[in-house]
C-alpha cells in the first residue's frame, strides 16, 4: 500500500532551507536599520536637539518594525491594524523631515521610512501598495523639500537644485527601500504556503488511501462472509439429508475462509488481484450450491490484465449483492468488448424490496473505484423485480 508522507527527504530540507533564509532576509533588514544611526558617526551627527529626537524615533520605529515581523510571522499575509498603520505613517515620515531639518544628508534616515512603508503595505492588495507607495513618495519629496528650503534656504540659494537633489534623494530610499523589506515577508509567506499545500495534499491523499482500504476491505470480507453464511446455512439444513454433501459444503468454507485471509494479506502487501476469470468461476460455484440458474455470455479472456482486475471486483460485489439483497432464480452475465472499451453486465431476478435491504456501501465504493479507472458504473432494480450492475471501462481489450 502506498501512501504519501508530508514532506520526504529533500522537499523537507528544501523548505526548511527557504524558511531559513527568509529570517536571515528579515534580520539583514534589521541590521540595514542599526546602521542607520551608525552611519552618522562618519558623517557627522546633528544638532543636540535633532540627535536627540531622531534617535527616539529610531528606537519607535524599530520597535514598531520588531512588534510587526512578529505578527507577520505568527499570521503572514495578515494586514497591519489601522493604529499600527498611522503610527507608523507619522513615525516614518517624522523620522526623514528630522533627519533632513538636522543634516544635508539626513536623506539616509529615509531608509528607516522604507521599513516602516514595507510594514505597512504587508497584505494589502496590489491598488492600494500603489496608492501607499506613490503616497509616501510625493509626501516626502514635497514635504523633504520646504524643510530643506526653510533650514537651509540661505546656504542653498546659489545652488537651488541641491533641495530637489536631497528630497529625491530621500523620496528614492522610501520608494525602494520597502520592496527589501516586502519582498522578504513576501518569499516567506510562499513557502509557508507552499509547505501547508503540501501538508493538506499529503493528508488528503492519506484519507483517500485509507477510503481505498476500507473499500478493499468491505469488497473482500463482505463477499467473504456472504459465501460463509450461505455455504453454513446450507450445510446445516443436508446434516440430516445429505451428510456427504453437508461436508462438503463446509470444506467449502473453509476454503472460503482461507482464501479471504490470503486476499486481506495480499492487501496490506498491496498485492492483491480479483481475476475476472477466477471471479467468474466462484461466482458459479456459488451460485450452483445455491440452486440459482447462471448464464454467462462472452469470453473474460479477451480483456487485459489490468481490465480483468478491476472487473473481477465488480463482479465479487455483483455476486455479494445478489447472495445479500435477493432471492434469485436466474441470473445473467454478459462480458462484451465493442471498440476497445469492456462492459460487464449482471442481472439476477428475485431482488428484494428497497425498503426491505439493509443499507450497504459496496455499490458507492464500486463506483469511487471505476471513476478511478475512467470507467462508470450503473447499477439499480429494473423491471419485475430484477436488479442489475453495469459496468463499462475503456480501453480494456488485450
Amino acid at each position: 500500500m502506498e501512501i504519501s508522507q508530508p514532506l520526504p527527504g529533500a522537499e523537507e530540507r528544501t523548505v526548511r532551507a527557504a524558511r531559513r533564509f527568509g529570517r536571515i532576509g528579515l534580520l539583514m533588514t534589521i541590521a540595514w536599520l542599526l546602521v542607520v544611526p551608525m552611519s552618522m558617526t562618519l558623517t557627522g551627527w546633528p544638532p543636540a536637539g535633532y540627535t536627540a529626537a531622531l534617535l527616539a524615533l529610531f528606537v519607535v520605529a524599530l520597535g514598531l518594525h520588531v512588534w510587526r515581523i512578529r505578527e507577520l510571522t505568527k499570521s503572514l499575509g495578515r494586514r497591519a491594524p489601522a493604529w499600527f498603520m498611522i503610527v507608523a505613517a507619522a513615525v516614518g515620515l517624522a523620522v526623514s523631515l528630522v533627519a533632513l531639518a538636522g543634516s544635508p544628508v539626513g536623506f539616509f534616515w529615509a531608509l528607516v521610512s522604507g521599513v516602516l512603508l514595507g510594514d505597512i503595505v504587508g497584505g494589502l492588495r496590489a491598488r492600494w501598495t500603489v496608492v501607499w507607495v506613490l503616497g509616501a513618495v510625493g509626501v516626502l519629496f514635497g514635504s523633504g523639500y520646504l524643510v530643506l528650503l526653510q533650514a537651509y534656504g540661505e546656504t542653498m540659494e546659489r545652488s537651488s537644485y541641491i533641495p530637489f537633489y536631497v528630497a529625491g534623494l530621500a523620496a528614492f530610499f522610501v520608494g525602494s527601500m520597502w520592496t527589501l523589506d516586502f519582498e522578504r515577508l513576501w518569499w516567506l509567506k510562499a513557502v509557508t504556503d507552499l509547505d501547508d499545500s503540501r501538508r493538506i495534499a499529503a493528508e488528503l491523499a492519506t484519507a483517500r488511501e485509507r477510503l481505498r482500504l476500507a473499500d478493499d476491505l468491505h469488497d473482500i470480507l463482505g463477499h467473504a462472509l456472504e459465501v460463509v453464511a450461505f455455504k453454513s446455512e446450507l450445510a446445516s439444513r443436508l446434516q440430516v439429508a445429505d451428510p456427504e454433501r453437508a461436508r462438503s459444503e463446509m470444506d467449502e468454507v473453509q476454503r472460503v475462509a482461507r482464501e479471504s485471509l490470503g486476499e486481506v494479506r495480499a492487501l496490506v502487501r498491496d498485492a492483491r488481484s480479483t481475476d475476472l476469470v477466477t471471479e467468474l468461476a466462484g461466482a458459479r460455484a456459488v451460485l450452483e450450491s445455491a440452486g440459482v440458474t447462471l448464464v454467462v455470455r462472452g469470453d473474460p479472456t479477451g480483456l487485459g490484465p489490468t481490465a480483468r482486475n478491476v472487473l473481477g471486483r465488480v463482479l465479487r460485489e455483483a455476486m455479494t449483492n445478489v447472495l445479500r439483497h435477493a432471492q434469485p432464480n436466474h441470473c445473467t452475465i454478459e462480458i462484451d468488448v465493442t471498440d476497445g472499451h469492456a462492459r460487464l453486465r449482471v442481472e439476477n431476478d428475485g431482488a428484494l424490496p428497497a425498503e426491505s435491504m439493509p443499507p450497504g456501501t459496496g455499490l458507492d465504493a464500486l463506483g469511487r473505484y471505476l471513476d478511478e479507472h475512467a470507467g462508470r458504473l450503473d447499477a439499480g432494480p429494473g423491471p419485475d423485480g430484477t436488479f442489475h450492475v453495469d459496468a463499462v471501462l475503456p480501453g480494456a481489450a488485450r
